[in-house]
């Protein structure tokens, strides 16, 4: 999520290709890490807690919505305000959910 935020605190005029990189690699590594939680849940249930669904399907929503923005906004050569505004604000979100939740 600091490469996301990163590329797009970088340039608010266009859209970075780090950005969609960033975004991408949060969400295979998001779901990788989600994964491997269940068989150590189901292994040592005391040691691991299960996976908060709620908080996943969030961070997940939030996301996609990252990965849309951005790739509407690809096809376009200026980055609107709005736009970069709402990425920033959703990736906020993201480490905000993942710092305190």
């Amino acid at each position: 999520m600091a490469g996301l935020l990163g590329g797009l605190l970088a340039s608010s005029k266009s859209l970075n290709k780090g950005v969609l990189h960033s975004s991408l690699l949060a969400l295979v590594a998001g779901l990788g890490l989600v994964g491997i939680r269940y068989p150590l849940n189901e292994a040592d249930p005391m040691r691991w807690d299960s996976v908060n669904h709620t908080q996943v399907g969030i961070k997940l929503v939030i996301l996609l919505t990252v990965l849309i923005l951005g790739y509407r906004a690809k096809a376009k050569e200026n980055l609107s305000k709005n736009t970069w505004l709402a990425m920033v604000l959703l990736t906020l979100t993201a480490i905000v959910i993942a710092v305190v939740w």
